[in-house]
């Protein structure tokens, strides 16, 4: 095999099998005829499970790219694997493109919809998935291939943007109400899942609570300035927990059935690919990385997107539109697929779940802003992030402010960006 390895090679022959499979289901040559070229493919901060590999297959005798991929693995590091569960999140993901999206697939043909011009297609064709310990894998199309590119978590996202997302999460979240609905069955495995990072979190004295104190004394520091003195005292109140209790409020049983539905559990814009119009208006979409799905209110869904990844002025000016595009489109593609809205997600159920789960805006905020406005360079090492936790694990003194990312230079975009979220939260009342 002739390789060009530039920064990157597999790590493993199980892998470099994995790809000669896919190679030989895939293309009409030999694998010898091919040249493998590998390179990095993502940069820092653009993922925190997986080690990303960029991989093209070019023809010998043409020099023509003959298929790109995109293959996730898991780190090497065994104290990363062990302090992050790093199976469990391969698992998770490997259950979904392997079960749940064939599953969405086929019930969508099923109903005679056309799958890739309208119905729920917004994810990448996944080739291959490994779930063996400790050499799993995911081989996907490489998207940017076809013209996607991931957007800037600096940059403000357009309303435009937001319409795609949320019509995308509402087919999503539509597929499962109305499987539920008609075959039961099919999806009762899948009834209260939950995440691997809910429960590392979920844990007695995890070890994430030193993490979770930092990112509150972060955000406090922020509202504690506001002359809204009702609204510092209910977000302190709020946060006087722990984060692993803080999540389970917005994902108990009894509080989000019978409106519970598959969510994505990670949105936000490094989990996203847009492609653009010549004008440069986005106009596809396709979300990425099913390790976190759960079974909760498609609220959560919502909430993170929405507030962890707009500013505050697009939601003064938009906010109860993104809400209805969302809300619209669930009622049409659950029409379409067979069933009735009205009885599997009515508008009143709705707006009593963004007033019981919105909150899930903030708490997803304070745990995410301070790293979606940090700058590449102040981005933290997972390595050394993974043994911080295991000295904590271990009963080691740990300063708190070791996992401050938040800079002099990065403060003033992150402070704007979190008191634009407390002061929504406070004005629709979900807090």
């Amino acid at each position: 095999m002739d390789s060009n390895h530039n920064q990157f090679a597999l790590p493993h022959k199980v892998y470099e099998e994995a790809l000669k499979e896919i190679i030989k289901n895939n293309l009409n040559k030999s694998f010898d005829d091919y040249q493998i070229i590998y390179s990095s493919g993502s940069a820092k901060g653009d993922g925190y499970i997986g080690v990303i590999c960029r991989i093209q297959v070019v023809d010998k005798e043409t020099n023509e790219n003959k298929l790109n991929l995109i293959v996730k693995l898991p780190p090497d590091s065994p104290t990363r694997r062990q302090e992050l569960s790093i199976g469990k999140f391969f698992a998770q993901e490997s259950n979904f493109y392997d079960n749940v999206y064939p599953m969405y697939k086929k019930f969508q043909e099923q109903k005679g919809i056309d799958v890739e011009k309208d119905g729920f297609h917004h994810v990448p064709f996944c080739f291959k998935t490994l779930t063996q310990e400790p050499r799993e894998g995911l081989f996907f199309e490489d998207l940017k291939a076809c013209g996607f590119e991931m957007f800037d978590r600096l940059k403000e996202v357009t309303k435009e943007h937001v319409f795609l997302v949320m019509k995308a999460l509402a087919k999503l979240h539509a597929l499962f109400y109305s499987i539920k609905n008609q075959h039961p069955e099919l999806v009762e495995g899948y009834i209260g899942l939950k995440d691997p990072f809910t429960m590392l979190c979920d844990k007695e004295n995890s070890s994430f609570n030193p993490w979770f104190d930092n990112l509150k004394d972060q955000t406090l520091e922020v509202v504690n300035k506001s002359e809204n003195k009702d609204m510092v005292e209910r977000i302190n109140s709020l946060l006087n927990r722990q984060f692993g209790e803080l999540l389970n409020t917005c994902f108990e049983r009894e509080k989000t059935e019978p409106y519970a539905t598959l969510c994505h559990g990670d949105c936000w814009n490094n989990n996203m690919l847009f492609k653009y119009d010549k004008d440069g208006t986005s106009s596809s979409l396709r979300l990425l990385d099913f390790q976190i799905i759960r079974h909760v209110s498609p609220v959560t869904d919502l909430m993170y997107y929405i507030f962890c990844c707009t500013k505050k002025s697009l939601r003064d000016k938009h906010y109860q539109e993104f809400l209805n595009v969302y809300y619209e489109e669930l009622c049409s593609f659950i029409q379409r697929l067979g069933s009735d809205p009205e009885q599997l997600f009515p508008r009143e159920a709705f707006e009593s779940h963004l007033k019981k789960f919105g909150k899930f805006g903030l708490i997803m905020a304070m745990a995410v802003l301070p790293l979606f406005t940090s700058d590449v360079d102040d981005i933290p090492d997972m390595e050394e992030l993974a043994e911080k936790i295991k000295r904590i694990g271990a009963d080691e003194e740990v300063d708190k402010s070791a996992f401050n990312i938040t800079t002099d230079k990065t403060y003033d975009r992150y402070a704007e960006r979190m008191i634009g979220v407390c002061e929504d939260m406070y004005s629709l009342g979900y807090i």
